[in-house]
């Protein structure tokens, strides 16, 4: 264990104290998927030239596919659990567990390393901590943990937004773990307070370099674009990462418009930003400011879908959050948040996929779903 110099701290935001404490299938589970497969299907011959006047009659149109049975079996009676249970009961849920944290947790390297923590209130648990190991680095913490899937014990990485003196060893953690995508859910200057620094270049072309020779770890801006026409609000960058015995490209995607302790105004967007992870093999590096609120929310959905995947139960989402802080303490940050897992999941299966889910919409749940939706509305003033 080090311990470095102390260093200016960051204010802390209002709301990180443990009194207010705090997931894919479509994405984490990089190839696995909650929609239903089409593999192997029976192709249908497609109708004479001219409208079947052929004298062969056209085929009629094939069914809808269904979803596969083991995801409808958990799927289904998570959709009536949510249903049933309501937006204020949700929200009560979550309240009992505000400021739950994992029993026995330590923090001894957290509070060896003050300087290099955002926020002071915000532990970084020894169990599951990122070790750094790069060669260069004068110490081998980093405010980050893993946070596992059912399919992978390491599927995420979560973490506070580099501090100026942590940038050095946020890329180096980035190397050191195999990263491939790094996950940006907050922007650096927020409502007038520095939330993260400025760690990539901003400018194609333009080089950053962290660290010293002949450790040095140099960071270039190839391109920049938005994830698609409907997704504006999604910047993805590709970096060159090098350093002393390798190079390689690193995704960079970032969320601008998600407020902090807040909820995105879009319900399927976090669905899309995990899609686009698919295929990662090594580590999904998630942050935001502190690397729980926001972190905790994007990692939640990929986990409760990879969990249905598996066919496990989710109908107990208290138990759930637990699971989640029993890697990452205060994953999931506020009530706000721990409504929108619910929201992302019901718009993506009555929603996206009513073809497939929609039979879970019978005209009594139909208008319990417009009332869910109503009061989420209401109650995180979004839509």
């Amino acid at each position: 264990m080090c311990v470095t110099k102390k260093a200016k701290k960051d204010p802390a935001p209002a709301g990180t104290s443990p009194a207010v404490t705090p997931p894919a299938l479509a994405t984490p589970v990089a190839t696995r998927s909650l929609e239903p497969s089409t593999k192997n299907k029976k192709s249908v011959a497609k109708p004479a030239p001219g409208g079947g006047k052929s004298g062969v009659k056209a085929p009629e149109a094939p069914a809808p596919p269904k979803p596969p049975a083991k995801a409808m079996i958990v799927v289904k009676p998570w959709v009536q659990r949510t249903l049933d249970t309501g937006v204020a009961s949700l929200v009560e849920e979550f309240r009992a567990l505000a400021k739950w944290t994992p029993e026995g947790m330590t923090v001894e390297a957290f509070n060896a390393n003050k300087d290099k923590n955002r926020y002071q209130d915000v532990p970084c648990q020894d169990k599951g901590r990122i070790v750094l190991k790069f060669p260069g680095l004068s110490c081998d913490y980093i405010h980050a943990n893993y946070l596992g899937t059912a399919h992978n014990p390491k599927r995420f990485i979560c973490a506070q937004g580099p501090l100026e003196n942590t940038q050095y060893s946020f890329w180096a953690m980035a190397i050191q773990e195999k990263v491939e995508c790094i996950i940006m859910l907050c922007n650096c200057i927020e409502m007038g307070k520095f939330k993260c620094h400025q760690y990539w270049p901003l400018e194609k072309d333009q080089k950053m370099s962290f660290g010293e020779a002949p450790n040095q770890i140099h960071v270039t801006k190839i391109d920049e674009k938005k994830m698609s026409p409907e997704e504006q609000c999604i910047n993805i960058t590709s970096l060159k990462v090098e350093w002393a015995d390798g190079s390689k490209t690193i995704q960079h995607l970032q969320w601008e418009n998600w407020p902090d302790r807040g909820v995105p105004s879009t319900n399927l967007t976090a669905i899309n930003l995990l899609s686009s992870t698919r295929g990662n093999q090594f580590p999904i590096l998630v942050h935001c400011s502190a690397g729980i609120g926001r972190t905790g929310t994007i990692v939640a959905i990929a986990y409760v879908q990879d969990k249905m995947m598996a066919g496990e139960d989710c109908m107990a989402m208290n138990e759930l959050l637990k699971e989640l802080r029993s890697h990452r303490p205060w994953s999931i940050q506020n009530e706000f948040q721990y409504l929108y897992l619910h929201r992302v999941l019901l718009a993506y299966f009555l929603e996206r996929h009513k073809s497939s889910y929609g039979e879970l919409l019978s005209a009594e749940n139909d208008a319990k779903y417009k009332k869910w939706v109503e009061d989420y509305a209401k109650a995180t003033n979004s839509k």
